[in-house]
């Protein structure tokens, strides 16, 4: 297999932006799409970013950036995908430079490329799938519901080295061997992190407990049932081994003497779920 450098580095894209200027598009659209995650606060999360549309000529050239907000979400780290996993660096060694490299260190911006100057098509990206794939914390301190947007942009730094020209669009095209430069239309799916499940609600100070009528008289461990477990909780209550809130002690008078949990509740639950006593009311 024959293979001859071309381009490296920053030239190669520098061909890319110069073609991009011109507004000459290949007929190909890739779509770059990074999951939407949801993770409880105080856990970890896995997002992947992935291309389709990939075109049957391939990319050797591909940078983008992900923005995102830092209040409750850390980037931990980022990983290479199958796509650009493809043996390319053992084909092209450049000083220990990699193929695929991604920059994290700024807080809220994620910088990734794929640039080779290889002409063999067997080292570019040729397939759809998984690009890369980010992991991250969402703080403990998280609001359940609350969404932090990766959003999918044109890669943080200059066009090229001196130029003061910041980038403005995704570059992904290809550098064929006799220097044809090809470049290709993008799309965008942004991705997201929501604070699901264990999150917290917001509230300033513990949840209010339930009113009366929110559980079925009898019900004394509030579980919304009424079982042999309340007349063992409510024993242990009368005995002073268990101690009961409030609506635990209502739900649990159910004899008609509301003065007091005693014996005859415990009595009356019993009857209930034996069928003696097809309704229990509750104490007043």
């Amino acid at each position: 297999m024959k293979v001859r450098k071309i381009v490296a580095g920053l030239a190669a894209v520098s061909m890319l932006a110069a073609f991009s200027a011109q507004g000459a598009f290949a007929a190909d659209t890739v779509t770059i799409t990074a999951d939407k995650v949801e993770v409880a606060a105080g856990e970890t999360f896995t997002m992947n970013v992935s291309l389709s549309g990939v075109p049957a000529a391939g990319i050797s050239v591909c940078e983008f950036a992900l923005t995102y907000d830092t209040e409750w979400v850390t980037v931990t780290g980022v990983t290479v995908g199958a796509i650009a996993d493809n043996g390319v660096d053992s084909a092209e060694p450049i000083d220990g430079a990699t193929a695929f490299d991604v920059d994290y260190s700024t807080a809220g911006v994620i910088n990734a490329s794929y640039i080779t100057g290889l002409d063999d098509s067997a080292y570019w990206i040729t397939e759809n799938g998984v690009f890369m794939t980010i992991t991250g914390t969402v703080d403990s301190t998280a609001v359940e519901g609350d969404t932090t947007e990766f959003v999918l942009g044109a890669i943080q730094r200059q066009t090229s080295e001196g130029s003061g020209v910041t980038n403005d669009e995704i570059a992904i095209g290809n550098i064929s061997a006799d220097y044809t430069v090809t470049q290709f239309d993008v799309t965008t799916s942004n991705g997201s992190v929501t604070v699901a499940g264990n999150g917290t609600t917001g509230d300033t100070g513990p949840t209010p407990g339930p009113t009366q009528g929110d559980y079925l008289a009898g019900d004394v461990n509030l579980d919304g049932s009424v079982s042999i477990v309340d007349v063992v909780m409510l024993n242990k209550a009368v005995m002073g081994a268990e101690k009961l809130n409030d609506q635990q002690k209502k739900n649990g008078e159910v004899d008609g003497d509301a003065s007091a949990l005693g014996a005859g509740d415990s009595l009356t639950i019993l009857k209930h779920l034996v069928d003696l006593i097809p309704e229990l009311p509750l104490g007043q």
